[in-house]
């Protein structure tokens, strides 16, 4: 959540998650997206 503007989420490339590799920065964009779907469907 925004530390700026409460009620903004950041979710894949926006967080700047910098892997080792870039499978693990591709898993933590699906990962990311299928929790912010999931949350939005509630």
């Amino acid at each position: 959540e925004s530390k700026i503007h409460p009620g903004i989420y950041f979710a894949g490339e926006l967080m700047n998650i910098d892997g080792i590799t870039g499978g693990f920065n591709f898993q933590h964009a699906w990962a990311s997206a299928m929790a912010v779907a999931t949350a939005l469907r509630a």
